[in-house]
């Protein structure tokens, strides 16, 4: 008998050492920071998105290097700055686990320009896909620590080769 209070005792510790379900919690602060880089990147102001990773965060953007740091990052999102009109991004957060101080987002996002704007060569209208954000909570506030994401476009197609010059007899 006793070696089954021993181990009722042991198994309820152990229960009760686990880090707290910060899954609500977290998906309140996320929510709250989509919307908020909404309005950030339409109204002109995308580099102080920089503002909701970690000093360390790294973003990995499709076709590109990762970019360390939040001073890199934020030189990176003040591009969208000189874009005229301003596109309308909207990120959506499908689905957010939270454990202690890690939560991960995983979500999907929409890039609209208005219609007539003058866009870079190669850059469409309009534009969908799916990310990943690892988030760290730091001194109070949960934070960007890794963030991914990727298009649903497909990549342009090379044209084909010209075809091989004719051989001499």
């Amino acid at each position: 008998m006793r070696l089954h209070q021993y181990l009722l005792f042991l198994a309820t510790t152990a229960f009760a050492c686990q880090p707290a379900d910060t899954t609500a919690s977290a998906k309140q602060a996320i929510d709250a920071s989509n919307a908020q880089w909404a309005r950030l990147t339409s109204s002109g102001h995308a580099d102080s998105i920089a503002e909701f990773y970690a000093v360390d965060a790294v973003v990995m953007p499709p076709n590109m290097a990762t970019i360390r740091g939040r001073d890199s990052i934020r030189a990176f999102f003040a591009v969208i700055n000189t874009m005229n009109p301003k596109p309308n991004l909207t990120p959506r957060a499908v689905a957010v686990i939270g454990t202690g101080a890690i939560a991960v987002e995983t979500g999907r996002w929409t890039w609209t320009f208005p219609a007539g704007a003058q866009l870079p060569a190669g850059m469409p209208a309009a534009d969908s896909g799916k990310y990943i954000v690892r988030w760290a909570q730091q001194n109070g506030k949960w934070l960007m620590v890794e963030d991914i994401w990727n298009s649903d476009t497909k990549p342009p197609t090379a044209p084909p080769p010209p075809p091989a010059p004719a051989r001499r007899r």
